[in-house]
């Protein structure tokens, strides 16, 4: 091979769980299509599994919420200036940045400004809230990958090249998600018992208020049949004994302590194993609706934050399956209505026949809307036109 080969190199910027295994997923594709690529960036485990050189681990960054933002805001421009530096040090040829909106944003518009092309998957849902910001964000990109068709109009009417790649989350839960029988066997759950998965979030400050509030609506749910089971699965960004500290500082009765199990990592197997989800809002609502099981969507953040959020979001729907849809298929309990007493009712509704079979019809009906699949496919292809450019 000729010594002046260039080998292209890559910043890739994943903030949050979904984007670390977007990342983790698109490496390989990329390697395919250009012999010597490597990479380097903001990521986490799934990143650096996929011989990514994580130089800020995500966990120094994940953080939501205006008043999250300015309590961390040290540790996160401490992350953002190791980015720029890298940015002019090692002169990628390329960046993409996955979500993670206002942070990505800041360091998207620090490598256009150094000549360096962006590549922006997923874009900010203006659809939802400050429709203003699609008519600048070339500001922050050379090209952007959206998820959903209805976008790409939204940002190429104001000329930026924008390309419908579609949902990652089809191919990687066909992949990946077991059926049902193994993944109850997998976790050493009975075929006939009742199970419940209680996912409070993939952050620290999630778990810290949902969780507390998903074991109080177990606790309920328990009262009302002694045979059900319930499953946290503990997410890979999460230390085991904080999670477990967090269980134990609960006041949880003997019941639930011996019907609550906690497994690591396998979001997707508890979601197949389990009949209904309590499910905090964010990707893992779409990645449950397309295995298919009932679930309800909750959130809280702090106050501030949540009147924030009253006051830009311009639509009905949090939950990406409703928003999805157009309507509330499923039940959607934010901020003061994520309690104990709304919560388990709601379970106990989709666990009837009739609630279990009107909410997977409306699940059947998110997977049609999504299309096809081969989303990272595109992606890698779209990453390399770019790179060839």
């Amino acid at each position: 091979m000729n010594s002046s080969t260039h080998h292209p190199q890559i910043l890739f910027a994943a903030g949050e769980a979904s984007g670390d295994m977007y990342a983790a997923e698109l490496m390989p594709r990329l390697a395919e299509r250009l012999p010597g690529v490597s990479a380097f960036g903001l990521g986490g485990a799934q990143s650096r599994a996929a011989g990514i050189d994580t130089i800020v681990d995500m966990d120094q960054v994940s953080v939501m919420g205006l008043v999250e933002v300015l309590r961390h805001y040290g540790q996160l421009r401490a992350a953002m200036n190791t980015l720029i530096e890298a940015l002019d040090s090692r002169r990628p040829d390329l960046v993409i940045v996955i979500d993670f909106q206002e942070f990505n944003q800041r360091l998207a518009k620090e490598a256009k400004a150094r000549g360096i092309p962006v590549l922006f998957f997923v874009a900010p849902q203006v659809w939802a809230w400050r429709p203003g910001r699609a008519k600048h964000f070339d500001r922050y990109a050379d090209q952007l990958a959206v998820l959903f068709d209805f976008e790409v109009p939204l940002f190429a009417r104001h000329g930026l090249p924008t390309t419908h790649v579609g949902h990652p989350l089809l191919d990687l839960v066909d992949r990946e998600a077991p059926e049902r029988a193994t993944a109850r066997h997998a976790l050493s759950l009975t075929a006939d018992e009742t199970v419940i998965g209680l996912l409070p979030g993939s952050r620290k400050s999630e778990i810290e208020r949902l969780l507390p509030v998903f074991l109080e609506a177990a606790d309920r749910l328990l009262a009302a049949d002694p045979e059900r089971r319930f499953v946290v699965p503990r997410a890979g960004s999460i230390d085991p004994d904080w999670l477990d500290a967090q269980i134990e500082a609960a006041d949880l009765t003997d019941a639930l302590r011996a019907r609550l199990s906690v497994t690591e990592g396998g979001a997707r197997q508890v979601m197949a194993a389990s009949d209904a989800l309590l499910v905090a809002s964010g990707t893992a609502t779409l990645e449950a609706a397309l295995i298919g099981t009932p679930q309800v969507i909750a959130y809280r953040t702090n106050a501030l934050t949540y009147a924030l959020a009253r006051y830009l979001v311009r639509i009905e729907h949090v939950g990406l399956p409703n928003v999805i849809l157009g309507r509330t298929a499923i039940p959607e309990r934010i901020q003061h209505e994520a309690t104990p007493n709304r919560l388990a009712p709601d379970i106990e509704s989709i666990l009837s026949r009739r609630g279990a079979r009107e909410q997977r019809a409306a699940l059947g009906e998110v997977r049609e809307r999504l299309g096809a699949g081969g989303a990272l496919e595109r992606l890698a292809d779209l990453a390399a036109r770019m790179l060839a450019r």
